[in-house]
């Protein structure tokens, strides 16, 4: 009895073992400060929906619709069940395995003189088998597991966080595009009602056949940039279609002015915040820890490997008799003696596979660093440049109404008109453009900052596919 009760207290020991490495995070220099830092509001967290700081219903709407529906979303959902089911199956092995068995024969047995008979030989049973885990590389494993599905996870918030930023970006591009579409519109009936006053000069003799002319070929070159325009939009709704998981044939929005989309300032954090804060950093140091436990599997195998097993039979047979049971009891030990050098190579790549997920991890936190300083300069400089272009835009509105009626008056010549009348154009569909950019601008700061994961990974549930949704009047409604 004192035997067993050691050998018992032996194996619980050995069976407490761990090889896996203590875990340190690579070192980073995290600078104090953002280089760009002034132009945003004080430290804030960032909220997990922070679209909706542009305060636009039908962002909202293509949002929440994308998050439900987009394709590579619900197969990143697919792959976190994968995770979750290699988790089941890395954990097993720690539990004793319990197989039914059986069988059923007999033996003809005669004897001299003596009719010949069958005997029975049926059994059934239990058959019981336990690994113990005596160097911890089955915990090992399932540590593994464990890092690699909660890394699918923040893979799959790594995911959403990109497909938010092009939904919001191709919400904001179609808005823009819609928007050049109306100034140009305008401008082409204000180009075909110039042409009516050159006309006249023409008729009246007071301007020539060449000013005719030019004025047709200014009215014809923006009919056709109207019409690429117009081709323009209908690809980013048909894009922005896809992003939502929506057929583009039944895809519409009917959307509001760019000017009427709030421009939100971004709350800024300190850089080492963006280590908690952004998925794909996250998802990538889940990967070193799965790395650093496979060291533990490795590790293991170099050691012996202890197998418990007992089967339980009962039945008839000559054997038993009328009735019978039979316990047998078996432990297997397997030691590796010589394996040409594939265990000690196992371990070597281990440890290599670890020091190449570290770099990995270094380089993309300096990467997200240079993306936030990217996203800041950008801000600050569309913040800027958008503040000029409007004043540019309303100083050539006021010289080309200046001029046209100056022109009709016979005060100046065509050209100088021509001129006003391009430049007006080229303003307002810039200044439209620098709107844009100002809005993208924000929502790449959104994303480099990690936009709002900083609470752990997202709860991820598989939602049904909805149906095709019009947003109308910032409203969705199903058709």
């Amino acid at each position: 009895m004192k035997k067993l009760v050691s050998t018992l207290a032996i194996v619980a020991v050995l069976s407490g073992c761990s090889l896996i490495p203590h875990y340190h995070r690579p070192g980073v220099d995290m600078p104090a400060d953002w280089k760009g830092g002034k132009i945003v509001m004080a430290p804030a967290s960032i909220n997990a929906d922070w679209w909706r700081n542009f305060d636009n219903k039908e962002l909202d709407a293509l949002m929440d619709l994308a998050l439900a529906n987009n394709n590579d979303l619900r197969a990143a959902i697919a792959r976190i069940q994968q995770a979750r089911a290699d988790l089941k199956i890395a954990g097993a092995p720690l539990y004793p395995t319990i197989d039914a068995v059986g069988n059923a024969g007999g033996d003809i047995v005669s004897a001299k003189g003596r009719t010949a008979t069958w005997v029975p030989n049926n059994n059934g049973g239990l058959q019981v088998g336990y690994e113990v885990d005596l160097f911890g590389g089955n915990r090992a494993g399932l540590k593994v597991a464990r890092e690699n599905f909660t890394g699918s996870v923040f893979d799959h918030d790594a995911l959403a966080l990109v497909i938010m930023s092009e939904v919001a970006k191709g919400y904001f591009s179609l808005v823009s595009l819609n928007e050049r579409v109306q100034i140009a519109e305008s401008n082409l009936a204000n180009e075909r009602s110039v042409m009516k006053i050159v006309q006249a000069r023409f008729d009246a003799g007071s301007s020539s056949a060449l000013d005719v002319s030019r004025q047709k070929s200014e009215v014809a070159t923006n009919e056709a940039a109207l019409a690429a325009l117009k081709n323009q939009a209908n690809a980013a709704e048909d894009a922005l279609s896809v992003l939502v998981g929506e057929a583009p044939q039944k895809f519409h929005l009917k959307i509001t002015a760019l000017r009427q989309v709030r421009v939100p300032k971004v709350p800024l954090s300190q850089p080492s915040t963006i280590v908690e804060q952004r998925p794909d950093i996250r998802k990538s140091e889940q990967d070193l820890l799965a790395a650093n436990a496979n060291i533990g599997v490795a590790r293991a195998a170099l050691f012996p490997n202890l197998t418990l097993g007992t089967t339980v039979l009962g039945g008839t047979s000559a054997l038993f008799g009328a009735q019978g049971m039979a316990v047998e009891l078996a432990a297997t030990l397997v030691a590796p003696i010589f394996h040409g050098g594939a265990l000690r190579g196992g371990v070597e790549k281990a440890n290599a596979r670890e020091m190449e997920l570290a770099e990995n991890y270094r380089k993309i936190v300096l990467t997200s660093l240079q993306e936030v300083e990217d996203a800041l300069s950008a801000a600050k400089a569309a913040r800027q440049r958008e503040a000029a272009l409007a004043v540019a835009m309303a100083e050539s509105q006021k010289t080309y109404n200046l001029s046209k009626d100056l022109y009709q008056a016979g005060s100046v010549d065509y050209q100088t008109m021509l001129d006003s009348q391009r430049t007006l154009l080229t303003a307002e569909d810039t200044h439209a453009q620098a709107q844009l950019e100002l809005l993208n601008a924000d929502v790449d700061l959104y994303k480099a900052l990690g936009g709002g994961w900083h609470n752990g990974p997202a709860k991820v549930v598989v939602k049904p596919v909805k149906k095709v949704v019009v947003v109308k009047h910032a409203k969705a409604k199903k058709k």
